[in-house]
């Protein structure tokens, strides 16, 4: 288990199965039923305000193609059947000049756990069939999905590593009240909504502190990219299979 002490560390799991080991050509493929003509999958998560938006950035600088599922999801909204199941839900409120509105549909679902579920079965599934599609279509070598609901959704077994980005809640409610230009108390509510981040670093293959400068979180990204590279895939589930 990594230490929450460790406030400026990369932390590689112990309990993950990663290992920095490229396999032979051909070892195991047949009897793992591994598909090794696919992508290494890389899964980037964390809170709110932690900074896992930073680290997609930084693999898109190194010329990774980088995919966010809250866009994904965002776009499946206004698509049919999606968009006249969720009004015939949530009502006509929820849309704005015709389309489906994040912030009114959000204030409905933030907090009615009921509601947020009955979002979550209609949206997800679509998402992950998306998700799938761009890994079976993909001849990158290496390709990365920003997962905010990661290890909620339990899609952290699709993808050959988890990374979790964590930061210090005092960084977190600065960081969400200067870019939201809300209260402390509304951001406290915020995280509190979210999933712990000390459970995330239980489940996470590395763990990547960010509390300090985006120079000092790119050094860390750059001093790991070598291990990742060396890292072979695993046997993971299709995005459709969870």
């Amino acid at each position: 288990m990594p230490d929450p002490t460790q406030r400026d560390r990369v932390i590689i799991n112990e309990n993950s199965n990663i290992s920095p080991e490229i396999p032979l050509a051909g070892e195991n493929s047949e009897k793992s039923n591994m598909n090794l003509n696919r992508p290494f999958l890389i899964a980037v998560t964390g809170g709110i305000a932690s900074g896992k938006s930073l680290v997609c950035n930084w693999f898109e600088d190194q010329g990774l193609p980088v995919y966010y599922t809250d866009k994904l999801a965002h776009q499946i909204l206004n698509e049919q059947p999606t968009k006249t199941k969720l009004v015939e839900i949530f009502g006509e409120d929820i849309l704005k000049n015709g389309l489906i509105d994040r912030e009114k549909l959000g204030k409905q679902v933030f907090d009615n756990a009921a509601l947020l579920a009955k979002l979550n079965r209609i949206v997800h599934p679509q998402v992950r069939s998306t998700m799938q599609q761009l890994v079976d279509l993909s001849q990158a070598e290496h390709l990365v999905f920003e997962i905010p609901l990661l290890f909620e959704n339990n899609l952290q077994n699709a993808f050959d590593i988890s990374l979790h980005i964590y930061a210090d809640e005092k960084e977190q409610l600065k960081r969400i009240a200067q870019r939201d230009g809300v209260s402390l108390k509304e951001a406290e509510k915020r995280i509190r909504a979210q999933m712990n981040s000390f459970d995330k670093q239980k489940l996470a293959d590395i763990n990547i502190a960010n509390n300090g400068t985006i120079e000092e979180l790119y050094e860390k990204l750059r001093s790991l990219w070598p291990l990742i590279r060396r890292m072979k895939k695993k046997n993971v589930k299709r995005l459709l299979e969870i």
